[in-house]
């Protein structure tokens, strides 16, 4: 009866007892990334003040990309590196796929990349370079008015 008493205790006593060094807290996701601490903030991507000395590429491509792009769910996102991946996301009987490069810090033609990807019902993908040229183009005409927009504030 004596050990049992005492197996009781400590298993009441260890119950009692709080261990928080393992509970980790989870990271608030960022702008551009799934933690925070390590994205980008919106002040540091909008402000106009040096925008040419933070970025490798065009401001204006970037947000104009991101604009036109928005239909589609991102997958992956690097504003330093001028890459925007989206998601494979359905449009009637096939599945479409952007993947954007900014090459560029100068507002040009040559400065963006679309690539569209379709995939068909037997999964078998292929590049359309008719859509990807016409996302170019919108993307482009968007950037065209971001410039003008902020030349006007």
């Amino acid at each position: 009866m004596k050990y049992i008493i005492i197996i009781i205790s400590i298993i009441f006593l260890y119950s009692c007892t709080s261990n928080n060094a393992n509970i980790e807290e989870k990271p608030k996701p960022g702008l551009f990334s799934k933690d925070a601490s390590k994205g980008v903030s919106i002040t540091d991507f909008l402000s106009k003040d040096s925008q040419s000395e933070k970025f490798y590429v065009n401001s204006f491509l970037w947000r104009a990309t991101l604009d036109v792009l928005s239909f589609a769910p991102f997958q992956s996102t690097d504003a330093f590196g001028g890459i925007i991946i989206t998601e494979w996301f359905k449009k009637d009987d096939q599945q479409i796929k952007f993947t954007a490069l900014i090459k560029s810090r100068d507002l040009r033609s040559e400065g963006i990349n679309i690539k569209a990807y379709i995939k068909n019902k037997k999964s078998e993908v292929t590049e359309d370079t008719s859509l990807s040229r016409k996302i170019e183009d919108l993307i482009l005409t968007k950037a065209r008015v971001l410039r003008l927009q902020n030349k006007l504030k």
